[in-house]
């Protein structure tokens, strides 16, 4: 007996309750995912999604057009009932969330995103805003979901109008317009996925999302069914059923996505779709489970109210430790229960046209909630976070965010020139220790002519260190170098897997920058690093080692600073939030034995390291406190700007560290 509301919108004739219990196995896999309860590769669920779009709103579509009843505005109305409801409600409650507890800056930042989200835009904000979906930063992005549904939102606009055009002018010839366009879509989804500088693109926008919307659309233009018998459609559904399956269990963060790796869930669901459409089958006699329906009647508003909750109770959370698994679960269980009253009293009058039944009145309320939305976002923006709900000293804290230095990057062409960044005097006035700057080596200029006593080479946590050996060569009158850029080791012949470092062009930046040292006779040569975050190999170990000794061998004396103590919150925020509810600062921060776990993969390495003459250089005694623990701040200092890189201040600890290289 099927549900009294299908998901899928297709009249009841039509409906298939396997095609909800396949929402339910996209969306599961997902919140799962986001709440860090196994499924690593849960986020392959938002892929099964787009391809049962893809095939209901294409059904729907060639059903009407055969019937000469397609309408473009009966279309849009029904998105407008499906979508609008439960979005609307959810964003304003986050507004409201986020004006009671949120910080100014991540205020701010929240109140952008509510302005691109009514303008179907959130995909482009977060692309643009530099938000990685899977960083420990996105924790506070209460909705950073909403950009999977502005790619079905502006899918929405366009598909439509092109669909009903070919099938007016290519009555014949349609489905290969749209294959081709996915070929094209998949195409640049490989493409961009493996692009550093449009990998991040690749995950956000359309065109490289359009392929898995296509994909259902090209089934559902098929007939939606496959031609085989009983038992080939039984294995079909099962193969669908393992396709999708093993992402959620095999994928990570670390997984290259979407391009190939998206093809096996989006495979996986159109397999599922096609072969249940002749018939049952066992998987569809599964997924047709009555429990596994009513999660896919509910997963819209699930998917919408999962996120926020899990990024509110991390954001709020002032404990050292993560969440923990009962909260985590609880957390889920309360999404499900307000995701089942957002669909029983919000979402299914609407779409019933128990409210609001004409579609004039339905646009016109719409687009009344979209406008206040933005008004309010705009009012909160303008008003720079309204920083006037803080104390003074909760707001300093919280700006410790902003207390960085030289956040220029060396990359493959600068390193090819010659032109790094200036520590010391000869350092532009932008650069030094205030934020945000960074100075290049002037040519010619004073400092031209200048030796180099040392070049500081690495990754952002050598950027971060930086500060303070800037600070030793203005007061020595000595000049200083800076070759860094995020997520790239200092390492000869390594290609780190990171697609935000310099990737492919690591190696032969790092060969460029060992042969500017020799020329330059640099005597004093630190390589500093996030070691931790680069996989312990046997081939990165000896790179490693082999980079010390070619820079021996070049005459250099070479210092390798072991990583600062890495807290793994975000440290300004949890100050700032502890310093407002009273809490103690003095034990917040990580034990000495939880930061040499975190490097021991490499001791061994850093020991040979020491042995071959080099000088090792530990920054974690600067940060002991009495209570065991390794300071996070000091008086009214942040020395941490968010979850590993030190502030101004923080890199200010370290200079007895480096002074005996001034002192030879």
């Amino acid at each position: 007996m099927p549900p009294p509301l299908p998901s899928t919108e297709l009249p009841p004739q039509h409906y298939r309750p396997d095609i909800d219990g396949l929402r339910a196995l996209a969306v599961l896999p997902v919140i799962l995912c986001h709440a860090g309860l196994g499924c690593p590769g849960g986020f392959v669920g938002v892929d099964v999604f787009f391809v049962i779009s893809g095939y209901v709103i294409t059904s729907l579509i060639l059903r009407e057009h055969a019937a000469g009843a397609f309408s473009l505005r009966r279309f849009w109305e029904r998105r407008i009932r499906r979508i609008m409801p439960a979005l609307t409600l959810v964003v304003s409650l986050v507004l409201a969330a986020g004006w009671r507890w949120y910080l100014p800056e991540d205020f701010i930042y929240m109140a952008k995103s509510v302005l691109a989200q009514t303008l179907m835009a959130a995909n482009f904000f977060f692309w643009r805003g530099g938000i990685e979906y899977f960083e420990m930063s996105s924790d506070a992005q209460a909705l950073l979901h909403t950009w999977s549904l502005a790619v079905e939102e502006q899918f929405y606009l366009v598909f439509p109008l092109l669909l009903t055009w070919l099938l007016r002018t290519r009555p014949t010839r349609w489905r290969r317009w749209l294959l081709g366009l996915a070929v094209v879509s998949l195409g640049l989804s490989v493409l961009a996925t493996h692009s550093a500088p449009h990998f991040r693109a690749a995950f956000y926008l359309l065109p490289s999302r359009a392929w898995e919307l296509l994909l259902g659309a090209l089934l559902a233009g098929s007939g939606g069914r496959l031609s085989a018998g009983g038992p080939r459609r039984a294995v079909s559904g099962l193969a669908g059923l393992a396709l999708i399956a093993w992402p959620v269990i095999a994928y990570t963060e670390h997984t290259r996505f979407p391009g190939l790796a998206a093809l096996p869930p989006c495979l996986g669901a159109a397999l599922i779709i096609a072969s249940g459409a002749g018939g049952p089958t066992p998987v569809g006699r599964l997924l047709a489970w009555r429990p596994l329906v009513l999660i896919g009647l509910v997963s819209y508003p699930l998917y919408l109210w999962h996120w926020p909750l899990l990024a509110l109770a991390r954001y709020l959370h002032t404990q050292p430790a993560p969440l923990g698994v009962p909260v985590r679960l609880g957390l889920l269980l309360a999404a499900f229960g307000l995701a089942v009253l957002t669909w029983k009293c919000i979402e299914t009058p609407l779409r019933q046209r128990r409210v609001l039944r004409s579609p004039r009145r339905l646009f016109l309320a719409a687009g009344l909630a979209s406008a206040l939305l933005f008004l309010l976002a705009a009012l909160v923006y303008l008003r720079k976070g309204m920083p006037g709900r803080y104390p003074p000293r909760v707001l300093a804290l919280s700006a410790a965010r902003a207390s960085r230095a030289f956040q220029e990057q060396v990359d493959l062409p600068r390193a090819r020139a010659g032109r790094y960044i200036e520590l010391g005097p000869y350092a532009s006035s932008s650069s030094g220790v205030t934020p945000g700057g960074g100075g290049s080596t002037p040519a010619p200029g004073p400092g031209g002519s200048m030796p180099v006593r040392l070049l500081l080479w690495g990754d952002s946590h050598a950027k971060a260190l930086a500060p303070a050996l800037h600070t030793l060569c203005q007061q020595h009158r000595q000049r200083g170098l800076l070759s860094a850029y995020g997520g790239t080791a200092p390492v000869l012949g390594y290609v780190p897997p990171n697609l935000k470092s310099l990737h492919q062009d690591a190696p032969e930046t790092a060969r460029h920058i060992v042969a500017y040292a020799a020329a330059q006779r640099i005597p004093h040569i630190i390589l500093a690093a996030r070691w931790e975050v680069y996989p312990p190999t046997a081939e990165f170990k000896a790179a490693l080692v082999s980079t010390v000794r070619t820079l021996q061998a070049g005459g250099a004396r070479v210092y390798l600073v072991r990583d600062v103590p890495a807290p793994g919150f975000e440290v300004p925020r949890v100050v700032a939030l502890r310093t407002l509810h009273g809490e103690s600062l003095d034990t917040l921060g990580t034990t000495p034995a939880q930061h040499l776990r975190a490097e021991a993969p490499l001791q061994s390495t850093f020991d040979e390291i020491a042995r071959m003459g080099a000088t090792l250089l530990d920054p974690a005694p600067a940060f002991l406190t009495p209570h065991g623990t390794c300071r996070v701040v000091q008086g009214e200092k942040v020395l941490y700007f968010d979850t590993n890189h030190l502030t101004v201040e923080g890199a200010a600890l370290l200079t007895p560290l480096f002074q005996p290289l001034f002192q030879e």
